[in-house]
């Protein structure tokens, strides 16, 4: 599932390719694709230009002249990419949207429709869309603060599923959280508020390094993700732990083992990573 990086990797793709282009009108294959079609037309895109490409939390939006902002969820399988039009279109393609000058176009594929589109207009769309679109969601794990990361971890939970949860920090997923924790030698199952003062630093230093280093490796392509250019990323050659069950440990050769914690797929080193007893 995408995740933090591999939505930056798209989001800084697309700025590259379509910042400033005006966009054409929008073909759906799934109309249902489409979330919110009783808040604004989508025929309203046709003709603005779009004036910034961001990332929020697993999002990537696209915000246009017209104070219309387009909000992609990549779901499971979403992937967001620019394609020439008279290039051959996978199937599950489910919105084309074309770019002002023709030749190219702005595609949508989701093969297991877990994502999905929405169109919010600034001060207008209903609060439910909007809610629906993008949250709630919590701080960015590369813009928050040592103290306001301390005091989310003041919770009774274990700490993976405090890191997974969207409403308390924003972007990361199954990859990262395993990754993360690794590097902070912080079991996954461990309570959050019992972690140390130290551990806590440590792993908001591991979220930012492994978060930074996926950026720059252009993502994880662990089944369907690609970049907007359509490409792979390749970080998934760097992990750690994650999907790397009876292998062994980067740091200590012992062989990583596999658990469920709050209910996902959690990879760990037993020995880097020791239960608290």
């Amino acid at each position: 599932m995408p995740e933090l990086p591999e939505a930056e990797t798209i989001a800084r793709g697309l700025r590259r390719t379509i910042l400033g282009r005006r966009l054409g009108p929008a073909r759906f294959t799934r109309p249902d694709i489409l979330r919110n079609r009783g808040d604004a037309p989508v025929s309203d895109i046709t003709g603005h230009r779009v004036v910034e490409v961001f990332r929020r939390g697993k999002r990537v939006l696209i915000k246009l002249d017209n104070d219309l902002t387009l909000v992609f969820a990549l779901g499971m399988t979403g992937q967001l990419t620019v394609a020439r039009t008279d290039a051959a279109c996978p199937t599950h393609t489910h919105l084309r949207i074309a770019l002002d000058r023709g030749a190219r176009e702005l595609r949508f594929r989701d093969v297991r429709r877990f994502g999905g589109v929405w169109l919010l207009k600034d001060g207008v769309t209903g609060q439910k869309s909007r809610g629906r679109a993008l949250g709630p969601l919590g701080p960015e794990p590369l813009e928050i603060r040592i103290t306001q990361f301390r005091s989310l971890l003041r919770r009774k939970r274990q700490i993976k599923a405090l890191l997974l949860d969207q409403s308390i920090i924003a972007g990361l997923g199954n990859i990262y959280c395993d990754e993360a924790l690794h590097r902070a030698s912080i079991h996954p199952a461990a309570r959050a508020d019992d972690l140390t003062p130290d551990q806590s630093a440590a792993l908001l230093r591991g979220i930012r390094a492994v978060l930074r280093e996926a950026i720059r490796r252009g993502g994880s392509s662990i089944s369907d993700y690609r970049d907007a250019q359509g490409n792979l990323g390749y970080f998934q050659h760097r992990h750690r732990v994650y999907q790397r069950t009876d292998q062994p440990c980067h740091r200590c050769r012992t062989p990583i083992q596999r658990i469920i914690v709050a209910a996902r797929s959690t990879h760990f080193c037993p020995a880097c990573q020791p239960p608290r007893v």
